[in-house]
């Protein structure tokens, strides 16, 4: 910055002349104002997030999302910018199958990543990952998953999305979320005959509370899991202004709220409407707008972060995170 103040000549061989008080007094001022001009530029530099509070070790190849505090990491004051969320953890990667901690483990060696995962419910009771109804599609098993012991379950083989067996087995919630303590956050698709008890009693056995977001699909969910789990943070479909309003007024607090809007393409308002309620965005890709950018470039979904969504859920979230970063 140049400060363009204006001092006296003096003539060459002459004696220096008394400095008149007006001209000082302006050039005291024109230095006093640079000076707030540079404090204000370093601020503008400065993040408001406390790093004591949250570890996001860029350039590490195992660099992370952690926090000790999830409703700040989630406001929009605080949030940190161009977040990825990963759909499944890794659908579309070759030998990284879907709802598996191996394929997580692979995913943040790539990049740092909100992990959303599929919950499901064994015979016995024990709440494991796994997105369909049935154990056909993802693993070396078939029927229902319901019907099987979860001792049944974890013998099985976990399928990519090739169809190519891998080394791997469904994992339990609750091994999950020991492994993701100081790792990630952990975004729950809590699946249908999955009751909600079950999933909060694990996620506090395991003082999981600040690394957890559970998805639920509707306000009636989102009231009820609210009351049975008042400090879980919840993502709640908000993808248009008559949603935000019923969410306005539901009386769940923004600071336990982050909004899905969707896979569809959100309008500009939208996010600032939430961002004035001080509830921050997931902008969902999966499906055509994921396509779209597999073949026309990642700017196709990276625009919504530019638009003003803090997260978006991606199919493809080592491409996304690449394309973003370079």
């Amino acid at each position: 910055m140049v400060c363009q103040c204006k001092t006296p000549n003096f003539k060459p061989e002459q004696e220096p002349v008394k400095m008149p008080l007006l001209i000082f007094s302006k050039l005291v001022l024109c230095i006093a104002i640079c000076t707030l001009m540079a404090c204000d530029f370093n601020s503008e530099q400065q993040t408001n997030f406390n790093p004591s509070e949250t570890v996001f070790a860029k350039g590490d190849p195992n660099h992370y999302y952690h926090t000790e505090n999830i409703y700040q990491f989630f406001s929009p004051v605080h949030a940190l910018e161009n977040m990825v969320s990963a759909h499944r953890g890794s659908r579309y990667y070759d030998g990284w199958p879907e709802n598996c901690l191996e394929s997580f483990e692979f995913i943040l060696e790539n990049l740092p990543a909100v992990l959303e995962m599929d919950l499901r419910l064994s015979s016995d009771s024990i709440v494991f990952l796994l997105h369909d109804e049935t154990l056909d599609r993802t693993t070396t098993g078939s029927g229902h998953a319901n019907q099987k012991s979860f001792e049944n379950i974890s013998s099985l083989q976990l399928l990519d999305h090739f169809g190519d067996t891998t080394d791997y087995n469904p994992p339990m919630l609750r091994e999950v979320l020991g492994w993701s303590e100081g790792k990630a956050i952990l975004k729950l698709d809590i699946k249908r005959n999955v009751p909600f008890e079950l999933v909060i009693d694990e996620i506090r056995k395991a003082d999981a509370v600040h690394r957890v977001m559970v998805i639920v699909y509707s306000l009636n969910a989102a009231r009820v899991f609210h009351r049975l789990a008042p400090d879980m943070v919840m993502s709640i479909p908000i993808r248009n202004m008559e949603e935000l309003e019923a969410v306005r007024d539901s009386g769940i607090p923004p600071d336990v709220i982050v909004a899905f809007t969707g896979t569809r393409e959100t309008a500009p308002n939208l996010f600032e409407e939430l961002n004035e309620m001080g509830i921050i965005a997931i902008q969902g890709t999966l499906g055509n707008l994921d396509r779209r950018a597999k073949s026309k470039g990642f700017d196709a979904i990276a625009k919504y972060f530019r638009k003003g969504a803090h997260i978006i859920a991606t199919d493809y979230p080592i491409e996304l995170y690449s394309f973003i970063n370079n």
